[in-house]
């Protein structure tokens, strides 16, 4: 009720002729000047009204995103218990990349099987498809598995692929999937997932820079933190 008579007088425009003319007890000036006051507290108050709810909803964004990266970082540290078969652990490995890419606003399918090939996910990302290899070996990726997922890239229409190994990946390899070829896949490393998981990065800001250091200096293998390349 109050806020509403506050609203009224604020945008008030009928001045009464007897009192403001005839009578002359009232000036108008002077109530237009005391309305526009009125309406420019409204205003002010409605806008720090505003900023408040504002940083309240940021404050419970970052509050909840803390939450869902501790669980994941949890998860993550988890995987490198010596208890695991390497079978369970690639298989909650998956699941960890869909729920850590999914809670990022990027939505990974699940694992599929086309003629005798494996995808371990795919998604869409600035409006290109990419397809997905993950794996967790110990030693760093071999050149024999980039090459087999290389070829699977390959095999797609305007293919573009993301190959994620948490013990990373050597030069040999790297030099021999890249060289005098046509570059389709940038990789991810257990550390760039840490990045991520401590919050010093996005998941979409680290893409968009490996992919954009793929696109216009020919690195696959790069740090969005330092901005190097791994190489």
């Amino acid at each position: 009720m109050f806020q509403t008579m506050i609203d009224r007088l604020s945008n008030w425009s009928h001045f009464d002729p007897y009192w403001f003319e005839q009578k002359q007890k009232l000036d108008r000036a002077e109530a237009e000047a005391n309305i526009k006051r009125l309406g420019d507290a409204i205003t002010n108050r409605n806008a720090q009204t505003e900023r408040r709810r504002d940083n309240s909803r940021v404050a419970e964004t970052k509050r909840s995103k803390g939450q869902d990266l501790s669980a994941l970082k949890t998860a993550f540290q988890k995987m490198f218990g010596s208890d695991l078969t390497p079978q369970a652990r690639g298989k909650l490995f998956e699941r960890f990349l869909q729920e850590l890419f999914s809670r990022q606003s990027i939505k990974m399918g699940d694992p599929f099987n086309i003629n005798g090939e494996q995808i371990d996910g795919s998604f869409k990302f600035e409006g290109e498809n990419y397809i997905v290899e993950a794996k967790w070996q110990d030693p760093s990726t071999s050149t024999g598995e980039l090459y087999k997922f290389a070829y699977k890239v390959d095999g797609k229409m305007h293919g573009r692929g993301v190959f994620i190994s948490v013990n990373g990946f050597s030069n040999q390899s790297i030099e021999a999937v890249v060289h005098g070829k046509h570059i389709q896949t940038i990789l991810i490393d257990g550390e760039d997932l840490s990045h991520v998981l401590d919050d010093r990065i996005s998941l979409e800001t680290m893409l968009d820079y490996k992919i954009r250091a793929a696109q216009t200096r020919g690195e696959i293998y790069v740090c969005a933190i330092r901005q190097v390349s791994k190489v």
